[in-house]
C-alpha cells in the first residue's frame, strides 16, 4: 500500500465519482502495482494488490473489470492512473472530472517525491489537516476552499491556526472527528460549523486518518458545503407547513392512469381536513355541489396538465341545505417516476370575497353620495396631455358645473386655473409626470369661468394593465376656509406690527374706498396715505388687475409733508372666490431720515428699501426689469454696484457670497449663461450683510430658467 496521502487522495477521487470503490496502478518497466486501493471488504480488487506483470496499465485495467473510468498520469519512472471500476467516465459530472483530473496530476507529485497537496487549491471541496499538540486541536493545513467558507485565506489562518477552535462547538466537533477514527469510524456526518466572523453554514465531512507527526494525532477533513442543500430542505419544511395552515382546503390525489380504482388521497392540509370531517369518509369524495354531484368525480375525468380547472360553485355542508360558495382549482400533474398520475384540488371559500363585493358596492354608493369629490384618471402624463378623467361623482360634477359626460375621456388640465402661482402648477406637473403623491390647495377653474379653491389629494394606483395604473384625487371645496385663513392671518400680522398705523378699507362706489377698521395708532393720526394714492390714481388698476398682491403685500414709500419723516406703506388685497376685490389691508410706519450710518441709512430705512426692491424682483414683468430692480435696491440700500457679463463656462447656478473681500458672484441663465459681479465700499453690520444676501437670493430665485 502507498503512504496515507495516497490513500487519502485516493477516498477523495472514490467521493467526487459517487464510488467506494477506486485504485490507484503504477506501471514502472513493465511492471503494474496496485499502489493503493479503495474497495469493500471481501471485494476481488483486494487480491489483486502487490506487483503483477503486465505490457499496459490498459490491459491490467481490463483484467480488473471491463467497465471503469481511467485518468492517467505520467511519472519520471514510468507511469500511473486512477481506476475507478464500474464508473463510465460519460456519466461523470464535468466537475468531477476536472477535480479527478487536476488529483490525478497532484498523485503523480506525490509519487515523485513532490507536494502531495499541491492539487487542493483547485477543488471545490474543503481539505483541511486537524493535528492535536498538547490535546489541543489546531490546523496544519487548509486549501482555499475551506478556508472560504470560515472567512478567511489560508495564510490568515496558518497565522493563528487554533483560531477557528476558540468556538466551544467547532472544538467539541474537532475532538468528535477525532474520536470517529480512533474507532474506526470513516463514515460522513454533516455538522453546522461557525465561521471566524460568527456566522454558520452546514458541512458534509468526511474524515480520513493521517499518521502522528511529532507526538500529536492527525486527520484529513474533507469537507462540502450542503448549506445550500439544508436550506432546500428547510424550504420545503417550511411551504409544507404554510401550505398546512393555509386557509385553502388543498389536497392531493393518486391516480391510476387506467383509471381503474378509484382515487387515493395523499395529501390533504388542515382547512380540507377541516371541512370533509363533517361529510362521510375522511377522503373528501363524498362532498356534493349544489346539484347533488360529487364534487371530485365532476373534475376528476376533465382536469389535465395542459387544461387546468378553475371555476367557481357552491358545496352542500353537512345538513344537504346550507351552500358555501367556493373557487375550485383543479390541475392533473403526469409522475416522471410510476404510472400513476396526481390531480391537486385547492378550494377556496368565498365568503369573505362576495361579503367583500357587497361592501364594495356599498362604498361606491358611498362615494357617488359623498359631499367630497371623487375623481379617477389614467396615468398620460401632462406633457402628453393627460391624466384623462375616468371617473367623477356627483359632488365633482356639481362643484366645477360640469356633466360628467363632458369631462369624461376629457384632460384634467381643464380644470386648473391659470391663476395659480407658478410653483404650485410646477409642483403638480411634476409630481403626475413622476406619478408621486400629491396633496396641494389650488384653484380650480368651473365652467363659468369663475375660480374654486380646493384642497385634494391624489394617489397612484399601480396595477399590472397596459397603462400601469390610475390615480385617485379626493378633495373638497376651501373656498370659504381660504378666506378665513387670510382673514385670521392678516388678524395675526396686524397683532404682530401693532406698533404701526393699520387699516382695512372697503370699497365704495368707483374708486372710493370706506374705512371699516382702524387701530389706535391710525385714528390718533387721522390721515391715510393710501387714500391719497388712490386720488393720485393707478393703484386701484394695479391692485385689480395683478392677484400676486392677494398673496403678497405692495410695498411703496411717501415722504410726509414736513420732511422730516418717510412713510412706508404696505398694501394687500383681498378677493372672493369670484376674483372681485372685497377689502384692503395698509399698514403704515414712519421711518426718520436722520442718519445712523456711514453709508447715510438708517436700519430701517435700509429694509425697507430692500424689501421693496426685492418684491419688485418677484414680480418684475422681463429680466430687464428685475435687474433694474436689484440695481436700484443695492445701490440705494447698501451702496453697492452690480455688473453683468456672458458666463462663457456657464457653471453650475447659484450664489458666491465673499462678505470678507465685500463683493459676492451670481450665475444664473436669463437667455444664455450670466454671471453678475456685486462689489461694495463700506463695511456692513451682520444683519446688514444678511439682508444684502436675502436681496441676492430674492433676484438668483426670480430669474426665469435656472441651470
Amino acid at each position: 500500500m502507498a503512504d496515507d496521502n495516497s490513500s487519502a487522495a485516493l477516498r477523495l477521487a472514490a467521493s467526487l465519482a459517487g464510488t467506494e470503490r477506486a485504485l490507484l496502478l503504477v506501471e514502472r518497466f513493465g511492471t503494474a502495482r496496485i499502489d493503493a486501493a479503495i474497495c469493500p471488504a471481501g471485494d476481488r480488487l483486494a487480491s489483486l494488490v502487490g506487483s503483477l506483470a503486465a505490457p499496459t496499465l490498459e490491459m491490467l485495467a481490463r483484467r480488473i473489470d471491463h467497465e471503469c473510468s481511467s485518468f492517467a498520469f505520467p511519472l519520471r519512472s514510468g507511469r500511473g492512473s486512477i481506476l475507478l471500476p464500474r464508473i463510465d467516465a460519460a456519466t461523470l459530472p464535468e466537475r468531477a472530472r476536472e477535480q479527478l483530473q487536476l488529483l490525478a496530476a497532484a498523485i503523480a507529485e506525490s509519487l515523485d517525491e513532490r507536494a502531495t497537496f499541491d492539487y487542493a487549491e483547485y477543488l471545490s471541496e474543503g481539505l483541511t489537516v486537524y493535528r492535536f499538540p498538547a490535546g489541543e486541536p489546531e490546523i496544519e493545513f487548509i486549501n482555499p476552499s475551506a478556508a472560504r467558507r470560515i472567512g478567511s485565506t489560508p495564510e490568515r489562518v496558518m497565522d493563528e491556526p487554533r483560531a477557528l477552535f476558540c468556538n466551544a462547538e467547532n472544538r467539541k466537533l474537532a475532538f468528535e472527528l477525532l474520536a470517529m477514527l480512533r474507532e474506526e469510524n470513516c463514515g460522513a456526518i454533516q455538522r453546522e460549523v461557525r465561521s471566524l466572523d460568527g456566522s454558520t453554514y452546514w458541512v458534509q465531512l468526511q474524515p480520513l486518518p493521517l499518521p502522528d507527526r511529532d507526538g500529536a494525532a492527525r486527520l484529513l477533513l474533507i469537507s462540502s458545503d450542503i448549506t445550500t442543500v439544508r436550506a432546500g430542505e428547510e424550504r420545503e419544511s417550511i411551504l409544507t407547513s404554510c401550505i398546512d395552515v393555509a386557509a385553502d382546503a388543498i389536497a392531493v390525489y393518486r391516480l391510476e392512469r387506467e383509471g381503474a380504482k378509484r382515487p387515493t388521497l395523499v395529501y390533504g392540509n388542515r382547512a380540507f381536513h377541516s371541512l370533509v370531517s363533517s361529510h362521510a369518509g375522511r377522503d373528501g369524495t363524498a362532498i356534493r355541489t349544489e346539484d347533488g354531484k360529487g364534487l371530485f368525480d365532476s373534475y376528476v375525468a376533465v382536469a389535465s396538465d395542459h387544461s387546468p380547472i378553475q371555476c367557481e360553485t357552491s358545496i352542500l355542508l353537512e345538513d344537504g341545505k346550507t351552500k358555501l360558495p367556493v373557487e375550485i382549482h383543479a390541475r392533473r400533474l403526469r409522475s416522471r417516476i410510476d404510472d400513476h398520475d396526481f390531480i391537486a384540488f385547492s378550494l377556496h371559500d368565498l365568503s369573505a370575497r362576495l361579503a367583500a363585493e357587497r361592501e364594495r358596492r356599498m362604498l361606491a354608493h358611498a362615494v357617488d353620495e359623498s359631499l367630497d369629490f371623487f375623481a379617477i384618471g389614467d396615468f398620460v402624463p401632462p406633457s402628453r396631455g393627460g391624466s384623462h378623467i375616468l371617473y367623477m361623482n356627483a359632488a365633482f360634477a356639481h362643484l366645477v358645473g360640469y356633466a360628467a359626460e363632458e369631462l369624461i375621456g376629457r384632460s384634467s388640465g381643464i380644470l386648473i386655473s391659470p391663476n395659480n402661482t407658478p410653483q404650485i402648477l410646477n409642483t403638480l406637473t411634476e409630481s403626475i409626470e413622476r406619478r408621486k403623491v400629491v396633496s396641494l390647495e389650488l384653484m380650480m377653474r368651473a365652467k363659468d369661468g369663475r375660480d374654486i379653491w380646493c384642497e385634494f389629494v391624489a394617489q397612484p394606483i399601480f396595477d399590472d394593465s397596459e397603462e400601469g395604473g390610475y390615480w385617485l384625487t379626493v378633495g373638497r371645496e376651501i373656498t370659504l376656509r381660504k378666506q378665513a385663513m387670510g382673514q385670521i392671518a392678516l388678524l395675526t400680522w396686524v397683532l404682530d406690527e401693532i406698533d404701526a398705523r393699520v387699516t382695512i378699507f372697503e370699497p365704495a362706489k368707483g374708486d372710493r374706498f370706506a374705512v371699516a377698521y382702524e387701530n389706535a395708532a391710525s385714528a390718533a393720526l387721522g390721515r391715510y396715505h393710501f387714500l391719497d394714492l388712490v386720488r393720485a390714481g393707478g393703484i386701484v388698476a394695479k391692485l385689480v388687475e395683478d392677484r400676486k398682491f392677494a398673496e403678497s403685500p405692495l410695498r411703496t414709500m411717501v415722504a410726509n409733508a414736513d420732511g422730516t419723516r418717510v412713510t412706508e406703506i404696505e398694501i394687500r388685497a383681498l378677493f372672493d372666490g369670484a376674483g372681485r376685490l372685497t377689502a384692503v389691508i395698509t399698514m403704515e410706519r414712519d421711518i426718520a431720515q436722520a442718519t445712523t450710518g456711514s453709508d447715510g441709512y438708517p436700519s430701517a430705512v435700509r429694509l425697507a428699501l430692500v424689501t421693496a426692491g426685492m418684491q419688485n424682483m418677484i414680480h418684475a414683468p422681463s429680466p430687464e426689469a428685475r435687474l433694474r430692480a436689484l440695481s436700484l435696491t443695492l445701490r440705494e440700500g447698501f451702496g453697492a454696484s452690480v455688473s453683468v457679463e456672458h458666463d462663457p463656462k456657464g457653471g453650475a447656478s447659484g450664489l458666491t457670497f465673499e462678505p470678507q473681500h465685500q463683493r459676492a458672484t451670481l450665475h444664473y441663465f436669463s437667455g444664455e449663461p450670466k454671471r453678475a459681479r456685486v462689489s461694495w465700499q463700506s463695511l456692513l453690520g451682520d444683519s446688514e450683510l444678511t439682508a444684502l444676501r436675502l436681496a441676492l437670493e430674492t433676484y438668483l430665485g426670480a430669474v426665469e430658467v435656472p441651470l
